[in-house]
């Protein structure tokens, strides 16, 4: 009587202990998602504050028209803070110097500039579809092998396709970006991380 009693039990412990193997196995599959989901939130929220409309400046303000001495040479400890502030205060408008100078290569490589547009269409396509992708993660497929795998796409692309045309847009725009930001003393104008809020002359703040 014993032994039987002991089986049952045995029997009924068994499943249990894989009940609890697979109702850990979609907690882990969470976690992985709430981290992709956290580090990709954690990019756009400071690629948002650091690139929008209202931290382009226009033509007038990178050449300081109307400016007493827009340009000079700074003092050896004014070299790292103008360096520092120029490269916060014009970044979307070096950005665009970079992205004006890669399409103008490209526009000579048209099959380098359709991967681009492939990529940059594919990697929109992930960002506005990450809701209608659910049913895809339902069937065994994680987001985080999607992104894995998109990256891995992208490396190759640039490495095999755009390597040469994104070493020659850097050394452009990057010489001339340098040299604004070395001669360009904008130290009067401040610098506001509030989308909403335009950056004005510091001596026209009340």
């Amino acid at each position: 009587m014993g032994e039987p009693q002991q089986r049952g039990e045995q029997r009924h412990k068994v499943p249990s202990s894989g009940n609890g193997f697979e109702a850990a196995t979609p907690v882990l599959h969470d976690s992985d998602d709430i981290k992709i989901h956290s580090i990709m939130g954690q990019v756009v929220s400071s690629v948002r504050e650091k690139i929008h409309v209202n931290a382009i400046r226009n033509v007038f303000v990178c050449m300081g028209v109307g400016e007493e001495r827009p340009f000079g040479i700074p003092k050896p400890p004014q070299i790292a803070p103008r360096l520092q502030h120029n490269l916060q205060f014009f970044l979307v408008n070096y950005i665009l110097l970079f992205t004006v100078v890669l399409f103008c290569i490209l526009v000579f490589h048209p099959w380098s500039l359709l991967c681009v547009l492939a990529t940059t269409g594919a990697w929109g396509a992930f960002a506005v579809q990450r809701k209608h992708l659910q049913q895809l993660y339902k069937n065994g497929l994680k987001e985080e092998h999607l992104v894995y795998t998109m990256l891995a796409a992208t490396l190759v692309v640039f490495a095999f396709f755009l390597l040469p045309s994104l070493i020659t847009a850097l050394g452009v725009s990057g010489g001339v970006n340098v040299v604004h930001a070395f001669f360009r003393d904008s130290s009067h104008l401040v610098h506001r991380t509030d989308p909403t809020v335009t950056d004005v002359p510091s001596d026209q703040l009340v």
